[in-house]
């Protein structure tokens, strides 16, 4: 995000734009509850001497300000998280096609294949930022037989990227998908996602080398050699393990991790080579992973509030509404093994669309309980349904 002259953030200045348009009164229940826990942690790690002000100001006010700008951006379009999202796979399409033609200009220029990015800043966040519009375009092709193209776009440059944690999340959203339609393709989902899952380990040396380093570290201990990748996400967990031995139910506060790392660094085995190559603080702010963070700073109570709310908003079954929610759900299970970043620009949209998708899919199961079936979500013959432009094809 861009900054102006008085460190306000372009995300400050839309929110003030918001409020000017939007009658600003009360916030929700919810995210007050919210903003008061994460401070309460803020406030015990600072007493305990585990977690400092200043990141714990820094990490608080960008959450707080990113639950507050989504949350009056969905009440200036009345809620209306159907276009939101469909809006953004239209997007997030476009976003792979540049995509493409920024990977084929850095091959030429390199002279050598170069994982697809895009205009993200590393391969898994290109991956984060495409997957639920991947798996929303594979579940129209799969029930409707539309947008095929948009299906082989995402296909091509979701391979390209050569990123594990990519290929791990397609392949959760592959089971997610085939079990969508049937229970009884379990074992074909399984078998589909292992032969996938083969031919990107036979063919890819960027994923043979993470998967090789990570399971000699698994046997051995020893980080000597590793690659960068797999250096981040053992050491950090390793430093997330001396604070579950510390703090287990609450952590060491919001914002807490980079402290809790530069402390407990030398107990890292064979961390020598990394600090010899300047390289031992990788992935220090944000642990390389969300669950990793999240027991670290909040500890177990964090994560099953986390893993509450996942499944709590999860819409289940085979219709559009549980299309979604599986969609955005894909993106969330990459994040909880990738990305420790808690206000990444698409975190907070995702969040809102996956609570409010789950809010209409109950108003509608209450109406259809109470009407009889309705054709709220069947077809474009519904002008009022939001998602009536996914099933035309507009």
């Amino acid at each position: 995000m861009g900054r102006f002259g008085l460190s306000i953030r372009l995300l400050e200045l839309n929110l003030l734009l918001i409020c000017l348009v939007v009658r600003v009164n009360r916030i929700s229940k919810w995210i007050f509850w919210l903003l008061l826990y994460l401070a309460v942690s803020c406030g015990i790690g600072i007493v305990r001497g585990t977690d400092s002000f200043s990141w714990c100001v820094l990490e608080y006010r960008a959450i707080a300000i990113n639950v507050i700008y989504y949350y009056y951006f969905f009440r200036l379009i009345r809620n209306d998280s159907d276009r939101a999202f469909i809006a953004y796979a239209k997007l997030a399409y476009w976003f792979a096609i540049v995509g493409l033609i920024v990977w084929a200009s850095a091959c030429i220029v390199g002279r050598d294949f170069e994982r697809l990015r895009g205009l993200a800043t590393e391969p898994a966040q290109f991956c984060s930022l495409v997957l639920p519009a991947y798996y929303w375009y594979a579940h129209q092709f799969i029930t409707h037989r539309k947008h095929l193209l948009e299906v082989i776009v995402f296909t091509v440059t979701v391979i390209l990227t050569a990123s594990s944690v990519g290929y791990i999340s397609a392949a959760f959203g592959i089971i997610l998908l085939l079990l969508s339609k049937r229970r009884k393709y379990i074992f074909v989902a399984l078998a589909t996602v292992c032969t996938l899952l083969g031919t990107a380990y036979a063919l890819s040396s960027e994923v043979q080398r993470r998967v090789n380093d990570t399971l000699l570290v698994a046997a051995t201990g020893d980080l000597t050699g590793v690659n960068l990748s797999t250096y981040a996400i053992v050491s950090n967990a390793m430093i997330t393990q001396q604070v579950l031995k510390e703090s287990p139910l609450i952590g060491n506060g919001l914002g807490s991790h980079p402290m809790s790392h530069a402390r407990f660094l030398a107990d890292i085995p064979s961390v020598e080579s990394f600090i010899g190559m300047n390289l031992e603080d990788t992935n220090a702010l944000e642990a390389n992973s969300l669950t990793l963070r999240v027991l670290s700073e909040l500890g177990v109570l964090g994560l099953a509030g986390v893993l509450a709310f996942l499944i709590h908003f999860h819409v289940r079954g085979s219709g559009p509404r549980a299309a979604i929610s599986k969609a955005i759900l894909v993106c969330f299970f990459l994040k909880l093994f990738r990305s420790g970043e808690y206000y990444q620009p698409e975190q907070f949209f995702f969040i809102f669309v996956y609570i409010l998708n789950h809010r209409k899919f109950q108003r509608e199961a209450l109406r259809e309980a109470r009407d009889g079936p309705s054709r709220s979500l069947v077809g474009p013959s519904n002008p009022r349904s939001g998602l009536s432009d996914a099933w035309s094809g507009q």
